[in-house]
C-alpha cells in the first residue's frame, strides 16, 4: 500500500516541482521578452500579464522551455510546428511568407508604373493631335435679329 501511495505522489512531486521552478523565474530577462515579444499567445500578447489566463500560461510555458536549456530559435519552431505561422506576431521572412511580404509591394509599384505610361501615352498622343483654330463665326444680319427677336419674347414672358 505504501508503495502504492508512494508511485501516485511521486509523480505529483515533480510536476508540482516542476511549475515551482516557472514561477521561480525571472520574466524580465532580455532573452525571454525577446521570445515572448515575437508570439502572438492567440491574440492575447498585448494583454496585461497579471489578467490574462492565456499570456500567463504562454509565459509559464517559454520559462519552462527555457529552463530545460532551448534557445529563441527553437521555441519559437515549436510554437510554429503547433499552430503555424499564427503563432508569431509578424510572419517569418523566409520561403512563402517572404513572398507574401513582397508581392503587394511589387503589385502597387507595378501598377504605378502602368498609370504613368498610360498617362504618358494621353498626353503624347492629346499633344499630337492637328490643332485647328476656330475663327469665331460672324452672323449675317437676318441671324442676328431672329435671335434678338427670341431673346426679347422670352424676356417678356418672364418680366
Amino acid at each position: 500500500m505504501r508503495k502504492l501511495i508512494l508511485v501516485l505522489l511521486l509523480p505529483i512531486l515533480f510536476i508540482s516541482n516542476h511549475s515551482l521552478a516557472a514561477d521561480d523565474f525571472d520574466y524580465s530577462r532580455k532573452d525571454f521578452q525577446a521570445v515572448v515579444q515575437m508570439l502572438d499567445m492567440e491574440g492575447h500578447g498585448n494583454d496585461d500579464l497579471a489578467t490574462c489566463n492565456v499570456k500567463q500560461l504562454y509565459y509559464k510555458e517559454v520559462a519552462e522551455m527555457m529552463q530545460k536549456g532551448k534557445n529563441k530559435d527553437e521555441i519559437l519552431a515549436y510554437y510554429v510546428d503547433q499552430m503555424g505561422e499564427e503563432a508569431l506576431k509578424a510572419p517569418l521572412k523566409s520561403g512563402f511568407s517572404l513572398t507574401a511580404w513582397i508581392t503587394p509591394f511589387l503589385i502597387l509599384i507595378a501598377a504605378a508604373l502602368l498609370v504613368y505610361v498610360l498617362i504618358q501615352k494621353w498626353v503624347k498622343k492629346r499633344n499630337s493631335l492637328p490643332t485647328e483654330k476656330i475663327k469665331p463665326s460672324t452672323l449675317d444680319e437676318t441671324e442676328n435679329e431672329i435671335l434678338l427677336s427670341v431673346i426679347e419674347e422670352e424676356r417678356k414672358k418672364y418680366f
